[in-house]
Formats: C-alpha cells, structure tokens, sequence
C-alpha cells in the first residue's frame, strides 16, 4: 500500500482532470476533506489509501494499453497492493 502524500493525492486528481469537488464525489469525501488531503492537515485513512492504489492502478492500466506498456509493470503493480494472489510452490 502506498503511503499517500499531499503532492501524490493532488497528482492523482490532476491526472483525473477532476476539480477537489468532483474528486471527493468519487471517493465519497467532500470537497475541504480532499482540500485538506492536499494541504497534509489531514491524512488519508488506510482504506482510502487503499481506494487511491486502485484509482492510480486503473488509471496506469489505462495508459498502458492506450501506449502498449508491459503487462508485467501492471501486474507487478496488483501484486505490491495485493489484488492478486500469490502463487504457493510445494515441492512434490
């Protein structure tokens, strides 16, 4: 899990094209909470911090098909926030 900073959360907006208002909307926030999110007065709870790996890794996923990027870089990505399970090797 990403530990969210201010400048990474307002990145992650602008990357969005969606105004502090619209942003809150999606992430069931208001409008001051993402202000405030983006000044460091307040920090994102785990679960919301977990709600922004997976914006962000969607938003990668898009412009990685949209630019044909490796499959791995995003699959490597799901893994590092645990969306996909890892595999249990046993010996035989």
């Amino acid at each position: 899990m990403t530990d969210w900073n201010p400048q990474q959360i307002k990145k992650l907006r602008d990357r969005l094209w969606l105004s502090q208002e619209a942003f809150g909307e999606r992430i069931g926030v208001t409008r001051n909470y993402v202000y405030y999110l983006e000044k460091g007065v307040r920090q994102p709870s785990k679960t919301l911090q977990l709600l922004l790996d997976y914006i962000d890794m969607e938003l990668d996923g898009i412009f990685a098909r949209l630019f044909d990027e490796p499959k791995e870089k995003e699959l490597e990505k799901k893994k590092s926030i645990g969306m996909v399970p890892q595999a249990n090797h046993k010996s035989c």
